[in-house]
């Protein structure tokens, strides 16, 4: 017993002595940086009360090493600060702005895929011919980190540093292809430091468009600001608290998060805070949208907007005397680089089918079919369209309505239902969407040939021959007679003309036959001779 409790014992001790070890070794690695009155302190104790180090660390609870380097400090001369000229690394030389410059373009990469110390070395080695050793390119990439990291917190007290943008909403009007008048809503994303701007025009305010929005632009001029400031839109902004503390909302976060860019908001009712932007909102609207236009597709709108926004960077800065594109080529150099894998931005629910069909997305009514009443459907939310899911499988896509109150459905849909109440048929919402030719036929038809008629209708839609469903109809006309039968006949004939054979071609003059019968053979099956 008492062996076994000699060996627990020295086991214990070994393992303390390990730990004690391997705290030390940590210690000594991290030195740590008092603050005066902590070093005062010190110093005090052990020259004037006379403590032994140990003593002093103990009652100040700081590490050894760090008391007896204060207490035997002599030259207190503020640190000189290292140069990272090529004088001051003769051995780098003609190399350092080399190493400048792929550490600069590591400030935009994500931090993943940034340069270390070791693959520096390599590079500068294999690639540009470097005889000097790895620990003077240590040396510099470590105190060039420490002055970019002092260069860039130097840009926070001004107004505009580069790389910093603004983003805001402004209102215009717009016709569409029949000449009826909309509100529309342009998003602008500016950089004050070189006064550029890029516009982009959507239907509405909400999330889905002003991500939409800031990742073209993003994509645009190839990369992403390192901040980006607006007000306190609900699209990005859940709750404003005391200050500057904020909810942001989930979407806009995530936005933030995978493009690695910050945000600041503005104090409510301070729309000076981006006075940039507010100017740029205006000048936009005058010159890119005066006279009204008229948007028929807003792909093809927006990407001529893209256009004349990088044409109207050929003008001079209003105040530093160059072309704000040579402005905008310095400050490109300070933007984030896009991420490795691109923003899909939409808005994802879960939505119930109500007895008729229907699902509401916003205020907007959406028809799908009867048959899915009590199912519930997963919705991708874009801004230009609406994705159905049921069952892991794609259901129907629809264009997205900004209507107020408005209904989507499509009368195929609904065929099914209707071939379970036929009667109903002309009594529908949708009736008036169905082929015209169609529409007459079926209100002449009742009871079971109506219900053949929609049958008929189901698998011409179902076929996918949808343009010829008047066709078929007009063909059975022509051919007199105007029933189901008569009408399918006349669908396969013109939708699937490989089951029908040519008619055989014949020649002008039918051939000469040269046969002679031999009539003797009546002759013997008589028994006389014939006349």
């Amino acid at each position: 017993m008492q062996r076994l409790k000699r060996e627990k014992f020295g086991r214990l001790s070994t393992e303390k002595t390990m730990l004690s070890l391997v705290e030390n070794t940590l210690r000594r690695r991290k030195e740590e940086v008092l603050r005066m009155p902590q070093v005062e302190n010190i110093r005090d104790l052990y020259e004037n009360e006379g403590l032994s180090l140990r003593e002093i660390a103990r009652r100040t609870r700081k590490d050894f090493r760090t008391v007896q380097k204060y207490a035997y400090q002599d030259n207190w001369n503020p640190p000189v600060k290292l140069k990272t000229g090529p004088e001051a690394f003769p051995v780098m030389g003609e190399y350092i702005p080399i190493v400048n410059e792929w550490l600069e373009q590591d400030e935009r990469e994500p931090r993943k895929q940034r340069h270390t110390v070791k693959r520096i070395y390599h590079r500068l080695r294999d690639e540009h011919g470097y005889q000097g050793s790895y620990g003077s390119v240590k040396r510099y990439v470590a105190i060039k980190k420490e002055e970019m990291k002092k260069y860039r917190e130097s840009f926070l007290p001004l107004a505009h540093p580069p790389g910093h943008a603004q983003v805001d909403f402004g209102k215009f009007k717009y016709y569409d292809a029949l000449g009826f008048d909309h509100e529309g809503h342009a998003l602008i994303v500016s950089f004050p430091y070189s006064n550029t701007g890029w516009m982009q025009v959507f239907p509405s305010e909400n999330q889905e468009c002003l991500l939409t929005g800031m990742k073209r632009i993003f994509y645009h001029i190839g990369g992403v600001p390192i901040r980006v400031r607006c007000d306190n839109m609900t699209t990005a902004v859940a709750q404003v608290l005391e200050g500057a503390e904020r909810v942001i909302s989930d979407g806009f976060y995530r936005f933030m998060l995978h493009h690695r860019m910050g945000a600041d908001f503005c104090t409510p009712a301070k729309g000076n805070e981006k006075g940039n932007v507010e100017n740029k909102v205006g000048y936009t609207r005058r010159n890119m949208l005066v006279p009204v236009p008229t948007i028929t597709d807003f792909e093809e709108f927006n990407g001529e907007l893209l256009r004349l926004c990088d044409e109207d960077h050929e003008r001079e800065h209003y105040e530093r005397g160059l072309l704000i594109r040579e402005l905008w080529e310095e400050e490109q150099r300070h933007l984030l680089a896009l991420p490795q894998y691109e923003y899909e931005v939409f808005r994802y629910e879960s939505l119930a089918v109500n007895k008729t069909g229907f699902i509401t997305v916003d205020t907007t009514k959406y028809g799908l079919s009867p048959e899915l009443h009590g199912k519930t459907v997963q919705v991708k939310i874009h801004f230009d369209k609406i994705e159905v899911f049921y069952d892991h499988q794609l259901l129907k896509t629809f264009r997205r309505s900004y209507e107020k109150n408005g209904e989507d459905c499509d009368w195929k849909d609904y065929l099914p239902a209707l071939v379970r109440k036929p009667g109903a048929t002309e009594h529908t919402r949708f009736f008036g969407q169905m082929p015209k030719l169609w529409q007459e036929y079926l209100k002449s038809v009742k009871g079971k040939e109506r219900k053949s008629a929609l049958l008929l209708l189901s698998e011409i839609v179902g076929d996918g021959n949808e343009a010829l469903c008047d066709d078929a109809l007009e063909l059975a006309g022509e051919y007199g007679k105007l029933d189901n039968d008569n009408i399918r006949q006349c669908y396969l004939l013109i939708s699937r003309p490989e089951n029908h054979p040519h008619p055989l071609k014949l020649a002008a003059e039918p051939p000469p036959l040269n046969y002679r019968p031999d009539l003797t053979v009546y002759d013997g099956l008589t028994g006389g001779v014939a006349k």
